[in-house]
């Protein structure tokens, strides 16, 4: 809907977090394909190749959406990460187009960026790697928060930085952000760290965030 609906939808798929292996094949627009879109292009940009070519450039430029797949969120930081194209998404935005991502590809929208770094995904907080591409400002996202148990992590990671507002999104769960408000759809929750409760050391459930259910919304600028 954001991004025109299946007939004015200009799609870009951004599959670069899975890896070389990976995204070196298969069909990744298919998912939107079998929604009935009919304009998909695909973006990957290994490290160390050139990101702004004028066909990435026409690419980004022309979409009204943008998707990023699901990986390991450091190889989006080592390949777009001030770059043109990472501006251009950002217009995708200021024109009233539309942003998402699964797994790695929603930590990478917010302004902070968790699990960065490229040795291994259990370190919430590395250097070098503590930016996103800040679709979100202000914001830390996790994903498959209820299911593996990542309360504890956000947690420490609100202590570090109490100015963030940190989320944790549960599998099969989306967070659609419009304006200042997001809404909770899917079959989970979202988790909100926002400082009004007090964290502690090993938050479980109703210590330091808020739950929003399915259906659910949260005015995160309020």
């Amino acid at each position: 809907e954001g991004a025109g609906g299946r007939e004015k939808a200009r799609i870009v798929v951004v599959p670069t977090a899975m890896g070389e292996p990976r995204s070196s094949r298969g069909d990744h627009g298919r998912m939107f394909r079998l929604l009935g879109v009919k304009d998909v292009s695909v973006l990957h940009v290994p490290f160390g190749k050139e990101v702004d070519t004028a066909r990435n450039l026409a690419m980004v430029r022309r979409a009204t959406g943008v998707w990023f797949t699901g990986g390991r969120q450091w190889r989006l930081v080592d390949s777009y990460m001030d770059t043109r194209v990472a501006e251009l998404m950002h217009g995708v935005l200021k024109r009233g187009g539309a942003i998402g991502g699964s797994s790695a590809g929603a930590t990478i929208q917010g302004e902070y960026l968790v699990r960065g770094n490229p040795l291994g995904n259990t370190d919430m907080m590395a250097m070098g790697y503590e930016r996103g591409l800040g679709f979100l400002k202000g914001f830390a996202i996790d994903q498959h928060f209820s299911q593996r148990k990542r309360f504890g992590d956000m947690t420490r990671v609100k202590q570090r930085y109490p100015q963030l507002l940190c989320v944790g999104i549960d599998e099969r769960t989306a967070m659609v952000v419009k304006g200042g408000t997001f809404k909770v759809v899917g079959k989970g929750s979202v988790f909100v760290f926002d400082g009004k409760e007090r964290p502690r050391d090993g938050a479980g459930e109703g210590e330091g965030y808020r739950r929003v259910k399915s259906g659910g919304e949260y005015e995160f600028v309020k």
